[in-house]
């Protein structure tokens, strides 16, 4: 499964597991590495591709063929706007190089879910930078590929002159319109730029059409030539994401994203520039996608779920709000209110993005395998607040309620995650977060939302889930909120594992505290008497989704924060720190008695 790694987790990083800022244009070239070689001819009267494609020199094929597509011009996501143009005086000493851009593309076998190498089809590279380079490597022009993958440089007669096209997805730059800047980089070679080079040949009417391919590799049984399709393919699924980003706001501003895959990106954990990666996951510190790509166990470069998913939890990040805690989950998990929103939003945004409701992940030898989530279905096996499965079933039959699934529903659910309130709540974001505010904002849409609501056993209620009926089979799990008052009265809560560790329901309680009075406060949990021999009580203070204070010392039985605290409303999580650890298999049902006092 893929994993969302969050800001909110780093403080829990010594018990359990977002690229750089936004770089300038220029800046990027440098990623590019060098590319003088030419490559080796594949056929008379053809050009072949020697590759920027790091970490080392790979071949595409390109050819001479004649070419009758026309650019478009237009400003717009399939433009073809130049960054920079030649000049020359002389028209009569000018040609036109021009050509498509294409890669292969594997769909999965409906049968088992794994990659179909025999249904390989070629697709245009869209909308990614192309560049044409003289013999020093030296930037002549630039310009954005179109939707069908064409571009079309004018240039000296008679100069040797390269196409490059860089794994980017740049905007055409119009004022006051969206904007977006994403890269494939391999992370295991110093996070440089994935690029495809054309050979150096004169430019003459016999050399004007250039088509570059970028192939899988795949070469009957195997990945044996380098799989130069993998970045495009990439952002391919990125660019149909985008398209229907666009459709509900076009003058979305969407900061710079890292993708960075690599072929030695493989589950075991351990050092990212050494592929070791775990899953593929989105990292809002790092500002990356880290996706896996080890052959005859789990690539993800073809798996376009798998992709927009981690994007959703971008999208979730840097326009929007996750209080997602990361952590290994399922569809048939109890998962923390806050896991279970975040993984079950981005799997419904994954496949609203590509109007399939049918999640699927290749994975196993030869690819041939793998998984997959029906994101609509109904009858889940788990159903609740605390269910990703719950949570993407209503998402997605939401979307799907419009008829033909035309971009209203999709433009709600968009326009209900950056509403200021959403963002700035004093609740965690969870599935009653987004009810009541597309219920204020959109009350004419809620009553065909709440059916599908009570449809997977949440209650219809407010942020906090006040009356919510449903306890995912333990009382101690409700309220989903316990009050907390400012003075001597203790509440009682519990921590358990009964589901599993970390991020599963029941290892966090969550009290809410209203401060009427600025002033030092002192929040203190004790273990009650009935409990576990030596416990170790650890709490953690939020506000509107930020954590400004913890307290994880190894001292038994009871743990404290004191800390000036403004007029507000604040969620104090309690958990066992045992609870939270996956090596510990004994059974954790810790009770915490905590209490709110002045200090």
């Amino acid at each position: 499964m893929t994993e969302f790694l969050s800001t909110a987790l780093l403080h829990r990083i010594s018990r359990c597991l977002f690229v750089l800022g936004i770089v300038g244009f220029t800046a990027l070239l440098f990623g590019c590495g060098g590319g003088s070689s030419s490559g080796t001819n594949i056929a008379p009267n053809s050009a072949s591709a020697s590759s920027l494609f790091s970490p080392s020199s790979t071949q595409a094929s390109s050819s001479n063929t004649d070419s009758s597509a026309a650019v478009s011009s237009s400003a717009e996501l399939s433009s073809a706007s130049s960054i920079s143009s030649i000049a020359s005086s002389a028209s009569s000493g000018l040609i036109v190089i021009s050509g498509q851009i294409t890669y292969d593309f594997i769909p999965h076998d409906e049968s088992d879910n794994g990659l179909d190498y025999a249904a390989t089809t070629t697709m245009p590279v869209r909308g990614l930078v192309v560049e044409l380079l003289d013999a020093n490597n030296n930037i002549l022009s630039s310009s954005i590929t179109t939707t069908n993958g064409d571009y079309s440089f004018t240039v000296t007669r008679d100069l040797p002159v390269r196409v490059r096209v860089k794994a980017q997805l740049v905007s055409p730059q119009i004022n006051n319109q969206a904007s977006w800047n994403f890269k494939v980089t391999d992370n295991t070679s110093n996070n440089d730029l994935y690029a495809m080079n054309g050979s150096l040949l004169v430019a003459a009417p016999s050399t004007a059409v250039r088509n570059l391919h970028a192939a899988s590799g795949w070469t009957g049984n195997a990945y044996t030539q380098p799989r130069i399709a993998a970045p495009f393919a990439i952002l391919d699924a990125i660019y149909t994401g985008l398209e229907r980003l666009l459709s509900a706001d076009n003058s979305v501003q969407l900061p710079s994203l890292e993708l960075r895959w690599s072929p030695n990106n493989i589950t075991a954990d351990g050092e990212l520039d050494l592929g070791e990666i775990g899953t593929s996951f989105y990292r809002d510190d790092l500002n990356a996608i880290y996706l896996l790509g080890g052959q005859d166990e789990d690539t993800d470069e073809y798996d376009r779920h798998v992709i927009l998913h981690e994007w959703g939890h971008y999208i979730e990040a840097k326009l929007s709000r996750s209080d997602n805690i990361g952590g290994d989950h399922q569809g048939d998990d109890k998962l923390d209110m806050r896991v279970a929103m975040s993984e079950g939003f981005a799997n419904a945004f994954s496949a609203m993005l590509l109007d399939d409701p049918v999640y699927r992940d290749a994975s196993g030898e030869a690819q041939a395998s793998g998984f997959q989530i029906t994101v609509n279905r109904i009858n889940n096996a788990v159903r609740g607040w605390y269910s990703e499965a719950s949570i993407q079933s209503v998402l997605y039959n939401f979307y799907t309620s419009d008829n033909n699934k035309t971009a209203r529903n999709f433009s709600d659910i968009f326009t209900i995650i950056r509403r200021e309130n959403y963002r700035s709540s004093d609740a965690f974001v969870s599935v009653y977060l987004f009810a009541e505010q597309l219920r204020l904002a959109m009350p004419a849409v809620s009553v065909g939302f709440n059916s599908l609501l009570t449809g997977q056993n949440i209650a219809i209620t407010d942020r906090f889930g006040s009356g919510e009926s449903n306890s995912g089979g333990a009382v101690a799990n409700l309220p989903v909120y316990k009050n907390l008052p400012v003075n001597n009265t203790s509440v009682n809560v519990c921590s358990s594992n009964e589901n599993g560790s970390y991020n599963k329901l029941g290892v966090s309680q969550f009290l809410l505290l209203n401060i009427v009075s600025s002033g030092r406060y002192e929040l203190k949990a004790t273990a009650s008497p009935q409990g576990a021999s030596v416990s170790d009580p650890d709490l953690y203070l939020y506000q509107q989704g930020q954590l400004i204070a913890q307290a994880e010392s190894a001292t038994a039985d009871d743990e404290t924060i004191n800390r000036f605290l403004s007029v507000g409303t604040y969620i104090l999580e309690v958990v066992e720190a045992s609870a939270l650890d996956s090596d510990v298999s004994a059974s954790v049902d810790q009770c915490f008695n905590v209490r709110a006092l002045p200090n």
